[in-house]
């Protein structure tokens, strides 16, 4: 059985969230700020739903500590309405964010979406290692590691985006591959999700290497990742570097 933490403290929409998706096959602990959330720790959940307006410390800067140890998928939910704060949160390092109030089925499809890319059923189909101008990405583990065998802390999502370009390339993948593979679901016109997560992971990589731009955007076909791959089997192909 999976284990979601709810870190919410209105008791009520704590009450009604853990009701349904015990319903649904999840084990749920509620947490009611973040200073309890952190005594609990990340290591024994599956997925962490975190209301933006807690007492004491705000949910965008717990996913801010979340992520830079743990790669735990985040929900976001928040009764603040317009861009600003979901931008913020995404970039902050959440999966996904919806606002309040929201419908628990849609809630449901995107706990589903994002623990099947965390899944044990995934993790068996994806082995190996892919090794890039010193880098080695792990596929078995799901960890990059950046020269000198320095662990680079990637989210669920920015680990997903690296694997499916660098397994795709020299070829493309366009935005909305990326939306149904990571969220499962199209994204709407607009919704910056996928560029804000592609930012990210090219932050991660340039902050290790300020020479480590590896994933171009090709226009009107998406993002492609450009450096030469050589798989754990010792087969190699040349990538092209330009556009």
């Amino acid at each position: 059985m999976q284990r979601i933490h709810i870190i919410e403290d209105d008791p009520e929409i704590s009450a009604l969230l853990s009701s349904y998706l015990d319903a649904r096959h999840f084990q749920c602990v509620v947490s009611e700020s973040a200073e309890v959330a952190y005594r609990r720790g990340n290591v024994m959940f599956d997925l962490l739903i975190v209301d933006l307006m807690l007492p004491g410390e705000s949910g965008l800067e717990f996913c801010k500590k979340v992520r830079a140890t743990s790669s735990v998928p985040i929900i976001i939910l928040s009764a603040v309405k317009g861009d600003t704060e979901r931008i913020i949160g995404l970039e902050l390092g959440a999966d996904d964010y919806m606002e309040k109030p929201f419908n628990p089925r849609e809630l449901l499809a995107r706990i589903n979406a994002l623990l099947r890319r965390t899944g044990p059923g995934e993790r068996k189909t994806s082995a190996g290692k892919l090794s890039f101008d010193g880098w080695v990405l792990d596929l078995t583990n799901e960890q990059l590691h950046a020269p000198r065998n320095l662990l680079v802390p990637l989210s669920t999502r920015e680990y997903a985006v690296l694997s499916i370009l660098a397994q795709a390339s020299p070829n493309p993948v366009s935005r909305d591959e990326l939306a149904q593979l990571l969220i499962g679901h199209d994204i709407e016109p607009g919704d910056r999700r996928i560029d804000i997560l592609v930012s990210r992971l090219r932050k991660k990589l340039t902050d290790v290497d300020s020479k480590a731009q590896y994933i171009r955007t090709v226009r009107n076909q998406g993002y492609k990742f450009c450096c030469e791959i050589e798989s754990s089997n010792g087969t190699s192909s040349a990538r092209s570097t330009t556009l």
